[in-house]
C-alpha cells in the first residue's frame, strides 16, 4: 500500500481530524437521551433538545467523513462543495454562532480577555478558542486543494485518444 502525500491527501487528513474532534462533545450530549426533561428552575422544565441535536450532529459528521474518505479523495468537485457547505452551513452556525455574537458584542477586547480566561481555566473560553482553531484548520484544509478540484484536469489517457484518431 502506497501513501500519496499531495494537497488533497493532506486536506483529507486535516478535515478528518477536525471532524473527529467534534465527536466527543456530541457523544457526551447524546448520552443524555434518557433524560427527556431538563429542569431549569423549580417551576419550569424544558425538553432535552441537546440529545437530539447531538445525534443529528453525529450523523452529519459521519456523512462528512464518508464524503471525505470516498469522493473527496477522488477529487470529485461536488465533494469539495459539500465540505464547504458543511463548514459554512453546519459547523459555523451550530458550533461558533455564540462565539461570533460574543466577539461582536465585546469588539476587539474579546480576544485578549478570552485568552486570559482560557489560561485561567475557564471552560467556555477554552472551547471557544479550540473551535476557532478548528475553523481556521478547516478553512485551510479546504483552500489547500482548490487547484486539484477546479484546476485543469490532467489527461492521463492522451495516448488512448490518439490511438482512436488513427
Amino acid at each position: 500500500m502506497t501513501l500519496r502525500l499531495d494537497r488533497v491527501s493532506v486536506s483529507s487528513v486535516l478535515l478528518t481530524i477536525c471532524l473527529l474532534s467534534l465527536v466527543p462533545a456530541d457523544l457526551k450530549f447524546a448520552a443524555t437521551w434518557k433524560t427527556r426533561l431538563v429542569v431549569v428552575t423549580d417551576r419550569f422544565a424544558r425538553l432535552n433538545y441537546e440529545s437530539s441535536i447531538a445525534f443529528a450532529s453525529l450523523a452529519l459528521v459521519i456523512i462528512g467523513l464518508i464524503v471525505i474518505w470516498t469522493s473527496y479523495q477522488k477529487r470529485m468537485r461536488w465533494s469539495w462543495i459539500v465540505m464547504v457547505v458543511f463548514v459554512c452551513m453546519y459547523f459555523v452556525p451550530v458550533h461558533l454562532l455564540d462565539v461570533f455574537i460574543g466577539i461582536r458584542q465585546l469588539g476587539g477586547a474579546w480576544w485578549p480577555s478570552a485568552v486570559r480566561a482560557a489560561a485561567q481555566g475557564e471552560p467556555l473560553s477554552r472551547v471557544a478558542i479550540r473551535l476557532l482553531a478548528t475553523l481556521a484548520l478547516m478553512v485551510l484544509a479546504l483552500l489547500l486543494p482548490v487547484g486539484a478540484f477546479f484546476g485543469k484536469k490532467r489527461s492521463s489517457s492522451a495516448g488512448y485518444g490518439q490511438s482512436l484518431a488513427n
